[in-house]
């Protein structure tokens, strides 16, 4: 599978003189990171297929043959027929009727579901909470109106539960610190991904893409809220301007400062929400790049000294629209992967 490196040259990496800025204005939180502060931690940046990042850079466990084929069978399973690109294309009408919604392919398909241990449990019970969010959603859509991102997270946050997959969000998320070029910097993520482990309970992070306010949270705002990856159309996903820091920076600081909760002491799972927009992401950290990270002067001159294999790796997939119907198994995939990474590596852990 390709990986397509978006990275700044050296050409465009922090002067010497930039410095005095980043000392005089040091990210207190995360929603201040900007490109500059990124490429003075040595961050690459990598588009990446979306199961190349689960299976094989996240991997939080080694899966046999019939694990894949368990979630292959879960996957066909859990396909729904709806297809569309945004609520706004849902009719009021229908709004009320979750069959029409997500119409089962076939009679059978709730029998596979209740057969599978992987889904038995959560997926039909969230799915009827999942069609009553959406025909009220839709029913509240004034002409010309949007739809609020707490709305959309929400949603989202259902869609993960569907898989039996543990989430916590406000209230319940408090603010995170970690020590980044001998200063603190704080963050607060919108949803987390938990397990059942009070040490490194993280499994992974999701930003949902809003403007700040001050009552988004406890975090100040930044002075300007520099735009995020959006998707030009929802039909042409490859096109996203996703490929420069500007737009990541504040995603890949709130990873960092999540890291040290991750199950993976070198790595961490991410996803971005923007409305039914979803995208994975990873982080991967070096430990000797980590110590000098945290470590560091942030008043040293120019970019970290890191030998080319320490350089932090942030990848992130394609957006995928879980509105539209094989954007959807893509992502009901990856789900599926991993709760089953995380069933298998729990099982062995209590082995």
């Amino acid at each position: 599978m390709s990986v397509t490196d978006t990275s700044a040259s050296s050409q465009n990496m922090m002067s010497d003189s930039d410095d005095t800025g980043i000392v005089n204005m040091f990210p207190k939180s995360t929603s201040e990171w900007g490109s500059n502060f990124v490429e003075k931690l040595g961050v690459r940046c990598r588009q990446c297929d979306i199961f190349e990042i689960i299976v094989n850079r996240w991997r939080l466990f080694n899966l046999f043959d019939e694990d894949y084929l368990e979630v292959e069978s879960c996957t066909n399973a859990c396909d729904l027929e709806a297809n569309y690109d945004s609520l706004e294309d849902m009719s009021t009408e229908k709004a009320f009727s979750p069959e029409v919604q997500w119409r089962m392919r076939v009679r059978t398909q709730e029998n596979d579901i209740l057969r599978d241990p992987l889904i038995s449990k959560w997926f039909l019970g969230k799915l009827t909470e999942i069609n009553h969010c959406i025909a009220s959603i839709i029913s509240q859509i004034e002409p010309g109106g949007v739809v609020s991102e707490l709305k959309y997270q929400v949603l989202f946050e259902k869609v993960l539960q569907a898989f039996g997959l543990s989430t916590l969000s406000h209230p319940f998320i408090v603010t995170q610190k970690a020590q980044i070029l001998g200063r603190t910097t704080s963050s607060k993520a919108d949803i987390l991904c938990c397990r059942d482990d009070l040490e490194n309970p993280v499994i992974f992070v999701c930003e949902v893409k809003k403007a700040l306010s001050n009552e988004d949270d406890n975090l100040p705002p930044p002075p300007t809220k520099r735009p995020r990856a959006t998707c030009s159309t929802l039909d042409d996903v490859d096109t996203c301007d996703s490929g420069n820091q500007w737009s990541w920076s504040q995603h890949i600081g709130e990873l960092f400062v999540y890291l040290e909760q991750s199950p993976i002491s070198d790595r961490i799972l991410g996803f971005t929400i923007e409305k039914t927009l979803v995208r994975v992401t990873l982080l991967k950290v070096h430990p000797a790049a980590m110590e000098k990270i945290q470590n560091t002067p942030v008043n040293r001159p120019g970019s970290l000294k890191l030998n080319e294999y320490e350089k932090p790796e942030f990848y992130y997939s394609q957006c995928y629209n879980f509105l539209k119907r094989q954007h959807r198994k893509d992502l009901f995939k990856t789900l599926l992967l991993i709760k089953i990474m995380q069933v298998r590596r729990e099982a062995a852990r209590n082995s």
